[in-house]
């Protein structure tokens, strides 16, 4: 016989968002309120190799070429 009060809540029907704009409605003990995930079964790429989510994200490096272009042709108008 299972024990009372030790189980978490268990919220029914909590809707998941992607942010490719996808929605799915699962089971959560952790919260009753929308959930909002970077990637789904819809957009991921293992699941869905020829489908692909742009997301713009720049790395330092991107940065720092942005920067160094910005400081050349300030130096070049001077």
């Amino acid at each position: 016989m299972a024990k009372k009060g030790i189980h978490p809540e268990i919220f029914k029907d909590v809707e998941v968002i992607c942010i490719c704009g996808e929605k799915h409605i699962l089971g959560s003990s952790t919260v009753p309120g929308p959930i909002k995930v970077e990637s789904c079964k819809s957009c991921h790429p293992a699941y869905n190799p020829d489908k692909k989510v742009e997301i713009v994200v720049k790395g330092r490096r991107q940065k720092y070429l942005e920067k160094l272009e910005k400081m050349k042709k300030m130096q070049q108008g001077s």
